[in-house]
């Protein structure tokens, strides 16, 4: 068996997100394993950064919020986000990840691409 199959997070380096914001360390990419995953990854912002309004028009995210406070536009709704917060990110639909809290924002998510 050639794949990884574990790994810490604190021997993984961190990477600009793919929007320039925050920061990213990624667990599994396309095609390190044989599936749909675009990618599982641990996120982090820092107090005041934002992620601008963007969309996948062929992949769901998925985001499980661990530590800090913020907030997700998505589509016309203001989710208020704190540890234990789950949010599904419908394909296509414009959203917006804002940290308006004192402290870091850290969160799991992951894509899965439709086609």
């Amino acid at each position: 068996m050639g794949e990884r199959i574990t790994c810490n997070l604190d021997d993984i380096k961190g990477e600009p997100t793919a929007h320039l914001s925050g920061l990213k360390k990624v667990f599994l990419r396309r095609g390190d394993c044989e599936s749909k995953l675009t990618q599982f990854a641990f996120g982090s912002f820092e107090p005041g950064e934002i992620c601008p309004k963007h969309s996948h028009p062929t992949m769901v995210e998925c985001f499980f919020f661990i530590n800090g406070i913020g907030v997700y536009e998505v589509g016309r709704q203001k989710i208020r986000l704190s540890p234990s917060t789950f949010l599904r990110i419908p394909a296509g639909i414009e959203h917006k990840l804002i940290n308006d809290g004192s402290e870091r924002l850290d969160f799991v998510y992951f894509g899965i691409a439709l086609d």
